[in-house]
């Protein structure tokens, strides 16, 4: 997938041919996402009607998304660079499951919201380059359940991260853009559900992060 982000992204740098003018913008997009769910459990002291092991449990799912984002964008006055920033909304649509020991845990992804800053530079007359930066929030359901029996325990999540990334852009005409974004989302920590099994009320540290691929299209008025 980050090899589809380079690739697309150096295609847009060779192409030849002016930028989208700056103001404000409306974009649209699709996306792809790499989540990877991580969860830490330690077993020590508890006793269940069956064996259980702990220890560090990782998974990774694809995740089909649609984005919709507001920004605003100006010449930065030095040279070809531009400075930009922007609010975003995304669904997702993906579900994963993470079985450590005897607990499996699913989440539900719902939505990805937040605000970043963009820094770039005009290439030629049609293509821009940026990196970005900003906050996540992401939206998720959380199901814990047991391989050997019940209880089944739910609850909704909404946790902030870290976005960071870089992006191309090229100019159809001065008022419409097709782009190209690659986007990672770090340090979504949360505590899941505690546990039942056993007694111990125990909060396992859960962890998220995305690789998010998104190509769309962008309105300046």
């Amino acid at each position: 997938m980050k090899n589809l982000a380079i690739l697309t992204f150096a295609t847009l740098i060779s192409a030849q041919g002016a930028a989208a003018a700056d103001g404000f913008y409306l974009k649209g997009s699709i996306s792809n996402s790499n989540i990877g769910h991580e969860i830490e459990r330690n077993t020590g002291g508890t006793t269940l009607p069956v064996p259980d092991v702990g220890g560090v449990s990782r998974t990774e799912i694809d995740d089909l998304g649609v984005g919709i984002g507001i920004g605003y964008q100006r010449a930065l006055g030095v040279g070809d660079m531009f400075w930009g920033a922007e609010l975003f909304y995304n669904v997702e649509t993906g579900e994963s499951r993470n079985i450590n020991g005897v607990l499996s845990t699913k989440i539900d992804h719902k939505a990805t919201y937040g605000a970043r800053a963009l820094l770039g530079t005009k290439i030629n007359e049609k293509v821009a380059v940026y990196g970005h930066a900003g906050v996540a929030r992401v939206e998720f359901d959380v199901r814990n359940t047991y391989t050997f029996a019940p209880p089944v325990r739910d609850k909704s999540f909404e946790e902030t991260g870290f976005i960071f990334g870089f992006g191309a852009e090229y100019a159809l005409t001065d008022r419409v853009a097709v782009f190209a974004d690659y986007s990672r989302i770090t340090d979504i920590d949360f505590g899941g559900i505690p546990e039942v099994a056993g007694g111990t009320n125990r909060s396992n540290p859960n962890k998220l992060d995305f690789d998010k691929i998104s190509i769309g299209a962008k309105f300046t008025f």
